[in-house]
């Protein structure tokens, strides 16, 4: 029962640490300007570039996981979530987020430098965000552990 009180403690502060996971993603990610390709674009673009549906409850959910994996020394788990996290990126964005070549009159090296800028500002959030919640996760048991040496 006693370790009970501890793995609350833990994922307590596995839900705290995940606080920092945007926190992280919005430092790694504030020198990488969303411009538009052209001005008449400008809202177009900042309500396509903008969205992050549903990633902080998937992020919460993840934190979860790797807490519970870390718990169980099931490293099978994390790597499983991994290889599915990144099939179904590759998929979102190869099939349903994928963006024209091109647009009619606009000029080819400034969307080049707009669709760059967004690539890199999502695969940044990504990774950022996949890692922080390993790591967080990695913390929420450390804590676990130093509570119940520390009091038990």
């Amino acid at each position: 029962m006693v370790i009970f009180l501890h793995i609350l403690i833990g994922l307590f502060a596995n839900y705290l640490l995940g606080f920092g996971t945007k926190w992280l993603k919005d430092f790694a990610t504030k020198s990488i300007k969303l411009k538009p390709p052209t001005k008449t674009l400008e809202d177009k673009w900042k309500k396509l570039t903008s969205g992050n549906e549903g990633g902080a409850y998937l992020g919460y959910l993840e934190r979860l996981l790797f807490f519970g994996a870390f718990w169980n020394e099931a490293p099978v788990v994390i790597a499983a979530w991994l290889a599915f996290k990144v099939a179904s990126k590759w998929n979102a964005w190869t099939n349903v987020i994928s963006v024209p070549k091109e647009i009619k009159n606009i000029d080819e090296f400034d969307y080049l430098i707009a669709r760059r800028r967004w690539g890199s500002h999502v695969l940044t959030t990504f990774l950022v965000g996949t890692l922080s919640n390993l790591i967080f996760g990695y913390l929420g048991m450390v804590v676990v552990f130093y509570t119940y040496s520390l009091f038990s």
